[in-house]
């Protein structure tokens, strides 16, 4: 008898379809009550294991018992059973314990809401199309991309394709969909195309109460339609997780807090200090500063409302930090100020929460950017600076790991110490813990950097590149595409490397300008050298000089070493990274991993101007 006929007579073609199907039936079953939440997230992983697992056992079965008639159990038979019983035991429960720890979905202050008042709790429906056959498989597919791309954020639970599916053609209000598939946030959208362009409409809707609270317009060309969808979906996302993060902040605050006039003080505080960023950004400090008066004397009604709250204390001490920027360089003594005062609020905070993440990071922060500013007093009290702001935000990372800004300016401050490995797996860390995307150029500015200091062109053009994408607007992307060409593996252009300087340039806030036209000029001497034009780099280079009021930490003498490294002027080098590391004495600059001081290593003198073992 062939193999092929033994097969069709035990059956086994009739057993493994049989148990396809009935699989696929008790699967989709599975993912429907964990939609709904009937059921945890780890079992449909687990469920799925166990499918798999029993597929072996389907054909054991089959083979000894497929045969019409009665056959008892073997030996054989009964060991390779016990053999998969073990195996699917002990992979369900190792999937089980990993999806149960790492599990996606909502977190932290909001765990205790109702799911159809927890905005993190999401169902995308299928967008409407207005337009040919072309426009409404894209509106299809647009939604199943953008279901994909939330559900890649750990702290969003997004209903399955399969929970959404049966209200795809359905007309129903909000609520009803709110309350059957268990969500706070709807996201409802269009897809219209019209000519030669394609506009794309989407909002986040309230479930509850049917209000907006963000929507995301984008228009393209309807060229290449279909090549367009998961950039299309991964925009939106980006911009829904922004606008998403806005609510979820009140919410938090609010869960804080029973007291609803502090409540409200607080908000109408954040709002001050929204438009005095706004008027900042747009140069009248003086208006500034009366906005950020107001936002300290709403917290301070607060603060006395509910004393044990912890806060305004905070968000007084963050205010104390925002001054402290606007003064900066061009007056230390009040950046001090501001600095102490803001270090007491840290401390009334810790007093009354010692683990609250937010206060440690407020602590952490002032304390480095006193050693930034050079306000230590000396190399000793500088590195207790930098140590304690080392520990503090470790501290607030480990009380909260989504702690997303707090990783970031760890990463900052790893950088500054050469520590750039760690620099750089802070950095992802930031990018990775921060769902609401309220500190991603930051993060992605971070990872750029670290990746250029490690000489990874790949990471670094990565990152550059997802910047420039994800910030249009913003001249630290621009100022990146002109260190890219200073890469080791950069192939030389010179014509592209200036563009991006006219671009960075352009970009730059006009009280920023006159610094970054110098700072931007000694990056481009680095280019020069990689593209072979070491004359033209030192003359650039001179020409990017500038003097303590422009530059008072001397930064553009830093930059200047590297440029005369790459050069091969040591002696040069060496006295540039000497003015750099007297305006900086807590710094020290001479990690091996920084591969643009290779050769200035090489040099005796290098350790001991530098600090470095």
């Amino acid at each position: 008898m062939s193999f092929l006929s033994t097969l069709k007579e035990r059956r086994l073609p009739q057993f493994a379809a049989a148990y396809t199907a009935g699989g696929w039936v008790l699967l989709q079953l599975v993912d429907q009550l964990v939609d709904r939440g009937v059921a945890p997230d780890p079992v449909y992983p687990t469920a799925l294991v166990v499918f798999i697992c029993g597929a072996p056992a389907a054909v054991i079965l089959s083979w000894f018992h497929g045969a019409p008639g009665s056959q008892r159990f073997r030996p054989l038979e009964l060991s390779l059973l016990a053999a998969l019983g073990v195996i699917t035991v002990g992979v369900s429960a190792f999937v089980w314990r990993s999806t149960a720890a790492g599990a996606g979905g909502p977190t932290g202050p909001l765990v205790d809401l109702p799911p159809t008042e927890d905005p993190r709790r999401i169902a995308v429906l299928y967008f409407e199309s207005r337009g040919d056959e072309d426009v409404r498989f894209l509106a299809s597919g647009l939604t199943e991309s953008l279901i994909d791309e939330l559900s890649a954020v750990e702290a969003l639970h997004v209903v399955s394709r399969n929970g959404v599916a049966p209200y795809r053609e359905a007309v129903v209000p909000p609520d009803s969909v709110g309350r059957a598939l268990e969500v706070g946030t709807i996201v409802e959208g269009r897809v219209a195309a019209s000519g030669e362009r394609l506009r794309v409409n989407v909002s986040l809707v309230n479930a509850t109460t049917g209000g907006q609270y963000g929507d995301v317009e984008l228009e393209r060309a309807r060229a290449e339609l279909f090549d367009l969808q998961d950039d299309l979906a991964r925009e939106v996302a980006l911009r829904l997780r922004e606008k998403l993060g806005d609510e979820i902040q009140i919410l938090e605050r609010q869960a804080e807090i029973s007291n609803v006039e502090a409540w409200e003080l607080l908000q109408r505080a954040a709002e001050a200090v929204s438009d005095a960023d706004q008027v900042a950004r747009g140069g009248d400090l003086n208006t500034a500063e009366s906005l950020l008066a107001r936002a300290d004397s709403l917290l301070v009604s607060a603060q006395a409302l509910e004393a044990g709250w912890v806060r305004p204390a905070v968000e007084r001490g963050r205010l104390d930090y925002r001054r402290s920027r606007i003064t900066g360089f061009d007056d230390r003594s009040a950046a001090d100020g501001w600095i102490g005062q803001g270090l007491e609020h840290a401390e009334v905070a810790l007093a009354l929460q010692p683990d609250d993440a937010d206060a440690l990071e407020l602590r952490g922060t002032l304390r480095y950017w006193k050693f930034l500013l050079n306000l230590g007093g000396g190399p000793a009290e500088s590195g207790r600076l930098v140590a304690g702001a080392e520990a503090d935000l470790r501290a607030s990372v480990s009380a909260n790991p989504q702690q997303a800004s707090a990783w970031s300016s760890l990463s900052h401050l790893l950088a500054n110490q050469d520590r750039v490995p760690e620099a750089k797996l802070a950095a992802i860390r930031s990018y990775e813990s921060d769902p609401y995307l309220r500190n991603a150029h930051l993060t992605l500015w971070r990872l750029f950097f670290t990746s250029f200091d490690l000489g990874d062109g790949v990471e670094a053009r990565r990152w550059c590149e997802e910047g420039r994408r994800r910030f249009p607007d913003h001249e630290r992307f621009r100022l990146c595409g002109i260190l890219v060409y200073a890469l080791p593996d950069a192939e030389p252009d010179v014509a592209g490397m200036w563009a991006r300087f006219d671009e960075f340039i352009e970009l730059s806030h006009p009280d920023d300008r006159e610094f970054n036209r110098h700072r931007g000029q000694m990056t481009a001497a680095m280019a020069l050298v990689r593209a072979g034009l070491p004359d033209s780099a030192r003359s650039v280079a001179v020409r990017a000089r500038a003097g303590a009021d422009l530059d008072p930490t001397r930064d553009l003498a830093y930059w200047e070493a590297v440029v005369r490294s790459l050069l091969g002027d040591i002696d040069e080098a060496l006295n540039q990274l000497s003015i750099h590391l007297a305006a900086n004495p807590g710094a020290v600059e001479g990690s091996d991993q920084i591969w643009y001081l290779e050769e200035l290593r090489k040099d005796p003198r290098f350790e001991s101007i530098s600090g470095a073992p």
